[in-house]
């Protein structure tokens, strides 16, 4: 990506009309906030229920990602298009909402907390030694709080928290099958460690009763 922003990306859009009917769109080199945005705009011109294959490429390395979404609500299909497009490009979109800080985490209702919230508590509370997937992250996350995390909503979790500037994750491998390390040779990652642990036996002590 260079400084002004220009990607090697190019996004194309094929909206199934009818059944005999497809129109094609595509967009270049944009960021893929952009990407998202004339995203929305083409639902709000389309009719639901909504039937697009996106394909992302590459231009420069030739990897392509795809897949076909299908919706009823310009929300539920922005969402599932932002969420493939974290996990096929690695961008790490900035919420609407705000996300409660894991040292904050203490003082809030456990009903209040976000999944990115308890999805960060999991990493630092179960990974101290050796690599991880999305797919063992999904596993220990519903075991833990009794709730199904989606491997794609793990994948884009884990690239958000990648990339989030603390560095506390490192990560290995490629779109294919990407593996992180907690760097618990951190002093902060250590003393996040320690918070984790002691919020989830909280959590469990308090649904125990």
């Amino acid at each position: 990506m260079s400084e002004n922003g220009r990607t090697n990306y190019l996004y194309g859009f094929t909206y199934n009309s009818s059944p005999k009917t497809k129109e094609i769109f595509q967009c270049r080199y944009v960021l893929p906030d952009e990407a998202l945005k004339r995203f929305r705009k083409m639902l709000s011109l389309a009719e639901s229920p909504f039937d697009f294959k996106i394909a992302v490429s590459d231009e420069v390395t030739g990897e392509e990602s795809s897949f076909q979404v299908r919706g009823s609500s310009i929300e539920e299909m922005f969402e599932k298009f932002r969420v493939f497009l974290e996990a096929s490009t690695g961008y790490a979109f900035m919420d609407d909402e705000v996300e409660t800080p894991i040292e904050d985490i203490e003082d809030t209702n456990y009903e209040s907390m976000s999944n990115y919230d308890k999805l960060q508590m999991i990493i630092y509370a179960s990974f101290k030694h050796g690599k991880f997937s999305s797919l063992d992250v999904t596993e220990i996350y519903q075991d833990t709080f009794d709730e199904k995390l989606p491997k794609s909503t793990a994948s884009t979790y884990l690239a958000r928290m990648w990339n989030d500037g603390k560095r506390h994750l490192e990560r290995l491998g490629n779109r294919s099958g990407y593996m992180y390390r907690l760097k618990t040779e951190i002093e902060e990652v250590q003393k996040e460690i320690e918070r984790a642990e002691n919020i989830l036996a909280s959590i469990q002590v308090g649904v125990g009763k």
